[in-house]
């Protein structure tokens, strides 16, 4: 099964080493248009109506897990994220993780795409 990371879980991020064992397939984008929220040491992903001139296309990495490694990313993402399947550019279905409430502060990343 495939995983989508588009924060900290990323390559040379704070947190790549939860996919230490995982198998990186490809660097690609949602096909489907969120709203990405920069809350400081991580960003989260919500779902917005289509007329929100914030939606933008998700930027991340894909890789490839086994159930194990999906739970424990379960456990690492904690209360704070759901993860659903969405379809991404390349073609595949794969988990990603959404923020399940919006905090106080925050800011919008109109592009997508978290850089820390």
């Amino acid at each position: 099964m495939y995983v989508f990371a588009y924060g900290s879980l990323k390559l040379y991020y704070l947190n790549h080493d939860k996919l230490k064992n995982a198998r990186f397939v490809c660097a690609t984008k949602t096909s489907e248009m969120y709203t990405m929220l920069d809350l400081g040491k991580f960003p989260g992903v919500v779902k917005s109506e289509n007329d929100s001139p914030f939606l933008s296309k998700i930027t991340g990495e894909v890789y490839e897990v086994d159930y194990d490694m999906l739970k424990c990313l379960d456990e690492f993402e904690g209360i704070w994220f759901t993860r659903e399947i969405v379809h991404i550019e390349c073609g595949i279905s794969v988990w990603m993780y959404f923020l399940n409430a919006v905090p106080d502060k925050y800011e919008i990343i109109e592009n997508g795409m978290w850089e820390h």
